[in-house]
């Protein structure tokens, strides 16, 4: 049982000489893709974009919301004035009106959901692509997403540099 946990040892040890002899002799890039994202013109885009698709949408919703205070309000403050079948009636039109608000907006959220995932697909195919072409223009052999590395030398870094060339596009 000595023996073999000596030889794993050993191996892992050539190993790991071995892959770093390898690395020193290999050009390798970090990307982290969240602040390519976040820091690309893309990203300003696709919030206009969605913001401009959804915007009536989303005044329609806020006139509902409105309309349901307004006789939230009116039953408040006038209900022991009111008859009771006044206020019957000014209760089911709140609670008609909570329906169909909650319908509209639960489609809204589920139709900005699904087009805010296709336009980050997109985005992210547009990242993917200018990554493949810097790595190639720099002639690097890996590119290495940041985000799932432990540790990587600010040098390795080559976001920016991506940032700067989705500008471009």
């Amino acid at each position: 049982m000595k023996d073999l946990f000596k030889i794993i040892t050993i191996a892992i040890a050539m190993l790991s000489i071995s892959g770093a002899y390898a690395a020193t002799s290999q050009k390798i890039g970090v990307v982290y893709p969240s602040k390519i994202m976040k820091e690309s013109p893309q990203r300003a885009r696709i919030i206009k974009k969605l913001e401009s698709e959804f915007k009536g949408r989303y005044a329609a919703l806020q006139a509902l919301e409105k309309t349901i205070k307004k006789y939230e309000t009116t039953l408040k403050r006038d209900s022991e004035l009111m008859k009771e079948s006044e206020v019957i009636a000014i209760q089911r039109k709140i609670e008609v009106k909570l329906a169909e608000y909650k319908i509209n907006r639960k489609a809204f959220e589920e139709d900005n959901r699904r087009r805010q995932g296709e336009e980050q697909q997109r985005a992210l195919i547009v990242v993917r692509d200018v990554i493949n072409s810097v790595a190639k223009k720099g002639n690097y052999d890996f590119i290495v997403n940041g985000e799932q590395i432990i540790f990587a030398k600010p040098g390795y870094d080559i976001s920016d540099l991506v940032i700067k060339e989705i500008s471009k596009k």
